[in-house]
C-alpha cells in the first residue's frame, strides 16, 4: 500500500538537538556525581525509551528520576533555543507540501515546550496537525498518534512514521505503520536487523 501521510518526529529528527541534549544531560549527571557521556556516540548508544531506563543506566536512581528529569527540562528550555533544523529539513517538508502529501508532527514533548521550540523555525504551516504529550515524565506519544490515526480514518499501512528512537519504532510496530529510522538522531539502532534507515531527511521523498 502506498504511503499517503508522513508522521514526523521532532527532537533529533527534524531538529538537530542531539549535542545540546547531551550537554544538558551531562550537567544533570555532573550535579549528581555521575559520569558524563564522553562523546556523541556514547550518548547515542545509551539513549532509549522509556526515558526512566536511560536515566537509570546513567546512574540516576528511580527515586531521583523525577527531580533529575525536571532539572534536565529546565536546563533544556534555554539551551534548545540554539538548536537548528537539520540541513535538509525545510526543503524536504516544503517538497512534500508541494506534492500535497499530508504531514503531521508528533513529539514526546509537552505542548507548551514544543510550541516554544517550534516557534523560531516557522515551519508549523506545513503540518496538518502538531501532536504533543501531557506528561513530561512518561514521555510517550503512542496514544496521541493512535488517536490521530483513528480520528482521520487513515489506514495505518498508508502512514510513514519518520523517527530516531526505539519509541518511534515500537509505535509503528504497534499501530501497523511503516517506520524509517533516522541514523543521525538521538539513538543508535544500527545493531537491529530489518530496520529501514535513512542517512538524510531528503531520502524520505523517494519513499512517498
Amino acid at each position: 500500500m502506498r504511503t499517503s501521510v508522513v508522521c514526523w518526529d521532532w527532537n533529533g529528527t527534524l531538529l538537530d538537538d542531539v549535542d545540546i541534549c547531551r550537554t544538558v544531560m551531562n550537567q544533570v549527571l555532573f550535579e549528581r556525581a555521575q559520569l558524563a557521556f564522553s562523546d556523541r556516540e556514547s550518548y547515542r548508544r545509551s539513549f532509549r525509551f522509556p526515558i526512566r531506563e536511560f536515566y537509570a543506566d546513567a546512574g540516576i536512581s528511580d527515586d531521583e528520576f523525577v527531580p533529575a528529569a525536571d532539572r534536565y527540562l529546565s536546563l533544556l528550555e534555554f539551551a534548545v533555543a540554539d538548536a537548528q533544523l537539520r540541513p535538509d529539513a525545510r526543503s524536504t517538508l516544503a517538497e512534500l507540501a508541494r506534492r500535497g502529501v499530508p504531514q503531521i508532527l508528533a513529539s514526546a514533548t509537552v505542548t507548551d515546550a514544543l510550541h516554544r521550540q517550534l516557534h523560531p523555525h516557522a515551519i508549523t504551516d506545513v503540518f496538518d496537525e502538531v501532536l504533543s504529550i501531557a506528561d513530561a515524565h512518561a514521555a510517550s506519544k503512542a496514544d496521541v498518534i493512535a488517536e490521530w490515526i483513528g480520528r482521520i480514518g487513515a489506514a495505518p499501512q498508508e502512514v510513514l512514521l519518520v523517527g530516531d528512537t526505539n519509541h518511534d519504532r515500537e509505535i509503528a510496530e504497534a499501530l501497523g505503520t511503516r517506520f524509517v529510522h533516522c541514523s543521525f538522531g538521538h539513538q543508535d539502532l544500527s545493531g537491529e536487523t530489518g530496520l529501514e534507515t535513512i542517512e538524510s531527511l531528503s531520502e524520505v521523498l523517494a519513499l512517498v
